[in-house]
């Protein structure tokens, strides 16, 4: 998959916490393969940011939100019970963990972030009515990088 996200910030502060969080939608399209077509995913979610007093910047993040599919991925399809079929609308997750590339570089890239991220879309363990009781979802593993200016 390759996405493209864009962070508006809304606020420095949550609850008097040093925590930013934006507003972060997103465009994703998952690749062809052998086992799915390719497909197209909106995302519109909410990412918290808490940056870690080190020597070297870490930042964590956790966004919550919704996604919308234009067709279910593979890894979705295999998580479903026969005869099940999956929402293209599903809640939406992301936790993260970024680490600023000007502590280690310098200037240069000094708003540039590198970052390990779990994409989630989740069917909230078939309690959410709005994603019709099912069980399913998808987790993927991303390295991303990241520019703040």
């Amino acid at each position: 998959m390759i996405s493209l996200f864009y962070g508006h910030p809304l606020s420095d502060t949550f609850f008097g916490l040093p925590v930013s969080i934006y507003f972060t939608p997103g465009i994703i399209w998952h690749k062809n393969s052998d086992v799915q077509d390719n497909g197209y995913e909106i995302v519109a979610a909410m990412k918290a940011y808490y940056t870690i007093p080190l020597p070297w910047h870490v930042r964590l993040g956790a966004a919550t939100g919704i996604s919308y599919i234009t067709d279910t991925t593979y890894i979705e399809d295999i998580d479903m019970d026969p005869g099940e079929i999956s929402s293209k609308l599903l809640q939406y997750l992301d936790f993260s963990v970024d680490l600023n590339l000007g502590d280690l570089f310098g200037e240069p890239v000094e708003d540039l972030w590198l970052g390990y991220g779990i994409h989630h879309r989740s069917a909230v363990f078939e309690q959410s009515s709005q994603y019709g009781h099912f069980k399913g979802g998808s987790n993927y593993n991303t390295v991303y990088l990241q520019y703040h200016y």
